[in-house]
């Protein structure tokens, strides 16, 4: 049975993945004011993870669990420093964008595990979240080439 911390962690996970993919699809359209609303959404998802995160420590949870939740809370805590107080675009630079993937997969694997952990089935529901994810990842790849390729062509003709 999902205690109602269960189901908050689960809720947010799957909104944390399909922001996410909003995120990668706003930004092959370049949709810049998408990008920074959906950006406000992932960050919003401290709030009821906190409440997790006070649950699991009042309630006595598993190291693990507490760990994925801090993981989590610092990849979030990164994402607001970086993206909406500090304002840096680190991810045209290599040496600051690859730590930063690091910490988001770290994230995201720690949603998927601790979702496991709550429930099996649900920690499949989010793990088919993160495959979209990854998909729509490629995605963005794809249209981001070409759009690449149709700046070139205008700058050469």
């Amino acid at each position: 049975m999902v205690d109602l911390c269960g189901w908050i962690f689960f809720i947010s996970g799957v909104i944390f993945f399909i922001s996410i993919i909003g995120i990668f699809i706003s930004a092959a359209r370049e949709k810049e004011k998408l990008l920074r609303g959906i950006g406000v959404i992932i960050i919003s998802l401290m709030i009821p993870l906190i409440i997790v995160f006070i649950n699991y420590l009042v309630i006595g949870q598993e190291v693990m669990r507490i760990i994925y939740l801090i993981v989590i809370f610092v990849y979030l805590i990164v994402e607001l420093l970086l993206d909406f107080i500090l304002k840096i675009d680190f991810r045209d630079k290599t040496s600051t964008h690859v730590p930063y993937i690091i910490l988001e997969y770290a994230a995201c694997f720690a949603f998927i595990f601790n979702t496991i952990e709550i429930n099996e089935i649900l920690g499949w529901i989010v793990s088919i979240c993160f495959w979209a994810m990854l998909a729509t990842l490629i995605y963005y790849i794809v249209i981001k080439k070409k759009n690449e390729k149709r700046k070139e062509q205008i700058i050469h003709d």
